[in-house]
């Protein structure tokens, strides 16, 4: 067998000149905790593949695919790509094929960027499938939820978290009402403006919708009702207001009725913005971009990538098994070694030098108690 660790060895050479100018002593323990943050995020996304893999039933070469895929949302959302794996997994949960899978998870992605609290994949993905599913639409139509939200928030006095969750818990009840989405989102803005209460306006809108459906069978949709009930409320008096509420809406929804009716011009504007939105939701993602957030998450992505180079490369094992070794700026020589030998064997004379590790003797493939291509104590 070749020295391949020798001193006129090119590859040897030139990892000496390199750690020469990169890997000093005092560098040693940084490079050591990179490194073991790597096969951190290595075993991270082994284990979201796993679980990606139990509702997807995809190959590993589809997985892999799915894997780039994941990186290139990360970018283009200021999140890491391990995230964007999580919120796809999680569109895949909930029944979602994989194309619907990455075009939901884009839209995801930007709602997360977009709110202060929404934070996880399974949050976004489930606020999302409920408003799809209440609206009988697929998708596709993700990207005008997130507009509709974020244009109503920057005009309105509701702010974007909390019609997010307004939306999502009445979609279901608004969609069987016949309105369209716009008119939900206008609907919950014009009773919010009034009774800055999100739980009691949709309690209450869910109770009047249903009501009024059944009183007005005819009617397809509740949103038209109640605009015409609005002509009529601007002609009455105090006394007349009061009883044309309890008769339409009962004592429960008074309040809720009332607000829509005092506030129908906030109605319309909210649906109105709702309906011109296109686009909004790309310029909040992109200031949140530009944030410190999103520059962090944008460095956290790339330091995952790398991590996921070494997976590619063959050397997760000799990783794993060796614990804690090498440095992180390995990886950016990585293509020029070439083979998981090379690298071995130049890794482990460098590490064995430092104290890091014993070689046990074992240079060939087949340890059979590790189950990897180089043996360490």
């Amino acid at each position: 067998m070749s020295n391949t660790n020798g001193p006129n060895n090119p590859l040897a050479q030139d990892f000496s000149v390199f750690k020469k100018q990169f890997l000093s002593d005092s560098l040693l323990v940084h490079g050591i905790k990179t490194l073991a943050n790597m096969k951190g995020n290595v075993i991270q996304l082994d284990d979201a593949l796993k679980e990606l893999a139990k509702t997807s039933n995809m190959s590993a070469q589809e997985l892999k695919s799915i894997t780039e895929e994941s990186f290139r949302l990360g970018d283009a959302a200021g999140k890491t790509g391990m995230e964007a794996l999580s919120y796809i997994t999680s569109a895949s949960k909930a029944g979602y094929d994989m194309k619907e899978s990455l075009a939901l998870t884009e839209e995801a992605l930007k709602m997360s960027n977009i709110s202060l609290s929404i934070d996880n994949a399974s949050v976004a993905i489930e606020h999302m499938k409920r408003i799809l599913d209440g609206f009988g639409k697929d998708t596709s139509f993700a990207s005008n939820i997130n507009d509709a939200l974020t244009s109503i928030s920057n005009t309105g006095d509701v702010d974007f978290d909390t019609l997010t969750a307004g939306a999502s818990k009445l979609a279901t009840s608004a969609g069987a009402a016949g309105m369209s989405f716009e008119e939900m989102l206008g609907l919950l803005t014009g009773a919010y403006d009034i009774l800055g209460n999100m739980d009691e306006v949709t309690n209450g809108e869910l109770t009047l919708f249903s009501n009024l459906k059944q009183s007005y069978q005819d009617a397809e949709n509740v949103y038209d009702i109640l605009k015409e009930m609005n002509k009529i409320w601007m002609n009455l008096d105090e006394s007349q207001k009061e009883t044309f509420a309890l008769s339409n809406a009962g004592q429960e929804q008074k309040a809720v009725f009332k607000a829509l009716m005092d506030n129908w011009t906030t109605v319309e504007e909210a649906a109105s913005s709702a309906q011109k939105s296109f686009g909004a939701a790309d310029i909040a993602n992109a200031e949140h971009l530009d944030s410190i957030a999103g520059k962090t998450a944008e460095l956290q992505n790339q330091i995952q990538q790398l991590s996921m180079a070494l997976t590619d490369s063959g050397i997760l094992k000799f990783f794993l098994v060796l614990g804690t070794a090498g440095t992180g700026a390995l990886n950016t020589i990585t293509e020029k070694l070439g083979a998981l030998g090379t690298i071995a064997t130049i890794s482990s004379g460098y590490l064995g030098a430092k104290g890091l590790g014993q070689h046990t003797g074992c240079d060939t493939f087949g340890c059979e108690a590790q189950e990897s291509a180089y043996c360490y104590v």
